[in-house]
């Protein structure tokens, strides 16, 4: 707890009113103040936080930190870029600069699977952790809904201070690239980071890959990490690796990694060896957890014992929903890589492969039909559908997706999902499987700025069930 007085000496801010208030929380969304918040009002994408003032104070904000001086009813602090302050200052009245463990991945594909498995395993080896990703957030007990892949650092603070409250003395947390650039984990000091590779993803938001890679390699800085474990899976994470400062291993270096008739081994700096029912693409992320871990000090021989304890289903992420042929799988596969990586894996499982695909509006646009021509490599069929269309005109997306099958014919357009998970499963043969490409988790799907109650998983297992 810290007053307007204390946060303006500490951060040399100015203070607008004489009045001084003790500050209990802190938040960047006028959603999240509670009684006694310092509220955040910093310049967003759509609006200025000062245009949602009248919420924050009705929810109990008793000060605002603003890049605008204005006369208030309240203590105003001012500062011209409040959001990069705003780590700092939620560390501050949290009191979550160095109160527990800390372990962040960031990468293209396979952050949330890491960062579940690692919590997973902290749970298993009697650190009782929680985890913030993009699929959910686990705070004691609770599950979260997600709001971004890394949300604003106040959110971030508040839920680590929520952790601490019931016990989790550990967290796990995805990085993003915009969560990096946009100083979401300022404020945070992480024990191990790790990487687990780069593709194309987010050109709407970098110029290119190299761009992209260095708002990435922003997490492996003093800063933020005391420690790396890299996965060189591609060029990108060569790279990455070569000019990283801290301290540093590498899966494909310093730990060798395997994954043959359901054993996960790793061996090299340390041996561990595991026979798991995951699939291959998922062991990848489990090991990238297993190796953060063991170069966090905890044995091998534990974490041996306890990864064959552990959930390794991860929700959304290549989750098998079938219990009867075809084997339905629902996957957040939304970037090339990914639909490559999740149709490969399911391709040499099983005797045809369905795949619908779809892809988000008001995002790379240049990434889609780079989809459909992964898709196109391993696919018996392929049905074009809709996911998110938000703004855009949704049939202008499946054309995109559908110019990237150039030369691939056995191709069915299905705009709407429900409809298009039946087909899909009426098409397969009772040895295949069907890839439901980019819903993963989610329980919504966005149109015209509106959110429609959708969850892909319950609608394939109805689909099954009515099959």
């Amino acid at each position: 707890m810290r007053t307007t007085r204390q946060l303006a000496a500490l951060f040399s801010l100015k203070l607008f009113g004489d009045e001084e208030q003790e500050i209990t929380s802190v938040a960047l969304n006028s959603s999240h103040v509670r009684p006694g918040a310092l509220f955040i009002a910093a310049q967003g994408q759509r609006s200025h936080g000062l245009d949602h003032l009248e919420v924050a104070i009705r929810n109990g904000a008793v000060a605002v930190l603003s890049d605008r001086s204005m006369d208030l009813s309240l203590p105003n602090l001012y500062h011209p870029n409040p959001r990069e302050l705003a780590g700092l200052v939620a560390a501050e009245v949290f009191e979550t600069g160095s109160a527990m463990s800390l372990y962040a991945v960031t990468g293209t594909n396979g952050k949330t699977s890491t960062v579940f498995y690692l919590s997973e395993l902290l749970t298993a080896l009697g650190q009782s952790s929680g985890l913030i990703s993009s699929a959910f957030a686990r705070v004691g007990a609770a599950t979260l809904p997600a709001e971004l892949t890394t949300p604003e650092a106040p959110r971030i603070h508040q839920l680590l201070a929520e952790m601490r409250t019931a016990e989790q003395f550990s967290a796990a947390i995805e990085a993003s690239a915009q969560g990096l650039s946009r100083s979401r984990l300022t404020g945070l000091k992480f024990r191990i980071s790790g990487f687990t590779n780069l593709s194309r993803d987010h050109l709407d938001d970098y110029s290119d890959m190299d761009s992209y890679l260095s708002a990435k390699a922003a997490l492996f800085s003093p800063d933020y990490s005391g420690k790396a474990v890299v996965f060189l899976a591609d060029e990108y994470s060569q790279r990455l690796f070569d000019q990283i400062t801290i301290p540093k291993v590498a899966i494909g270096r310093d730990y060798n990694f395997k994954f043959e008739n359901s054993i996960l081994t790793l061996s090299g700096k340390s041996e561990l060896s595991a026979e798991l029912p995951i699939t291959g693409l998922m062991a990848k992320n489990l090991a990238l957890a297993l190796v953060m871990l063991l170069e966090d000090g905890y044995p091998a021989e534990k974490l041996q014992r306890a990864v064959e304890t552990i959930n390794l289903e991860v929700p959304g992420r290549l989750q098998k929903v079938s219990e009867k042929s075809p084997a339905v799988f629902v996957d957040y596969a939304h970037t090339p890589a990914a639909v490559e990586a999740s149709a490969l894996e399911l391709s040499k499982r099983f005797s045809s492969l369905t795949i619908l695909l779809a892809a988000s509006g008001d995002r790379d646009r240049g990434k889609r039909e780079e989809m459909a021509r992964a898709a196109a490599g391993f696919a018996t069929t392929i049905i074009v559908t809709d996911q998110h269309p938000r703004s855009e005109d949704p049939a202008l997306i499946r054309k995109a997706l559908i110019d990237g099958l150039t030369g691939f014919e056995n191709f069915e357009e299905v705009p709407d999902p429900a409809m298009a998970i039946r087909r899909a499963i009426e098409l397969t043969d009772l040895g295949g499987a069907v890839l439901w490409c980019g819903p993963g988790h989610l329980k919504y799907r966005e149109v015209k700025g509106e959110k429609l109650d959708f969850d892909a998983v319950a609608i394939a297992r109805k689909a099954l069930s009515d099959d």
